[in-house]
């Protein structure tokens, strides 16, 4: 099955700057690949290695560029030649609005990785670079999950202020695409208003612990739990395990769009009111 991806965000920095950030080789190694060979002037920008989906070689062809606004490539997945167009646009404010369209791209199921995580990351980690924030940690495609699928984040405020966001249903719903109730006691509902997800409320220990159960329709529930603990000179990490995936089933594609809302949650915290939700779809 093929899909088409869309991603949209707003950076807190000048465009000239994100552009570079996008396409020289020393900060793509910093927020995008392990392995970064550009010179745009000769039609190359290859990138491979373990946070790369297919990434045991270079598969990137067809580089052009409209200098300080637009890369476009294509990137070979599966046997399928797709196409990239990453593009950047000042604002009258002085910010930039990054966007990303590929298409067509392999989609590998609900349980699967998909790449509108791997470039909600991305654009993620390009702005928080960009703007001197914390990255998230790139995934590892070389590493299958199991039964637990993890993903952190360093966020520059109190465990507190983090904690509060996770039991505010106004404050949840910015960063969720979601109509949220929470009852903040274990055996209070937890739920997100979707046709799958959490259901109820197991441990609470606020501002340092939260675990609630998560249910799909045909499988067993899991559990998603959360810790909040003092990162000394940076902020908050939080780290955050689901587990409890059996019978065959792989928690990829859990890893990947937790880290990616991570990314939202640091940043919703890190930047307040002026901070926007990212546009994604894909279909």
């Amino acid at each position: 099955m093929a899909d088409k991806v869309f991603v949209k965000a707003m950076v807190f920095a000048p465009a000239p700057a994100v552009y570079r950030a996008m396409t020289t080789e020393l900060s793509l190694c910093t927020w995008f690949a392990e392995h970064v060979d550009v010179r745009l002037e000769d039609g190359r920008f290859d990138f491979w290695g373990r946070h790369t989906p297919f990434g045991d070689v270079p598969r990137q062809t067809n580089v052009s560029v409209e200098p300080g606004g637009k890369l476009c490539f294509d990137w070979e997945m599966e046997g399928t030649t797709t196409a990239v167009e990453m593009s950047v646009r000042g604002t009258v404010s002085g910010d930039t609005t990054v966007s990303v369209r590929h298409e067509p791209v392999p989609f590998w199921g609900f349980d699967r990785a998909s790449m509108n995580d791997f470039w909600g990351i991305a654009v993620g980690n390009l702005a928080n670079f960009t703007e001197g924030r914390n990255l998230a940690p790139r995934p590892d495609y070389t590493v299958a999950c199991e039964e637990t699928a993890f993903a952190t984040i360093v966020v520059d405020t109190s465990p507190e202020d983090v904690f509060s966001v996770l039991l505010d249903p106004a404050m949840i719903d910015r960063w969720l695409p979601s109509a949220s109730v929470v009852e903040p006691w274990e055996g209070g509902r937890y739920d997100f208003g979707w046709d799958h997800g959490p259901v109820a409320v197991v441990d609470l220990d606020a501002p340092h612990r939260l675990a609630y159960t998560w249910h799909n329709e045909g499988w067993p529930d899991t559990l998603v739990s959360w810790e909040v603990d003092e990162e000394p000179g940076e902020g908050t990490r939080i780290n955050l395990r689901h587990s409890g995936f059996v019978d065959g089933r792989p928690s990829d594609g859990y890893q990947l769009g937790w880290q990616n809302l991570l990314i939202n949650l640091q940043r919703m915290v890190e930047i307040g009111e002026r901070w926007q939700a990212p546009q994604w779809r894909h279909r």
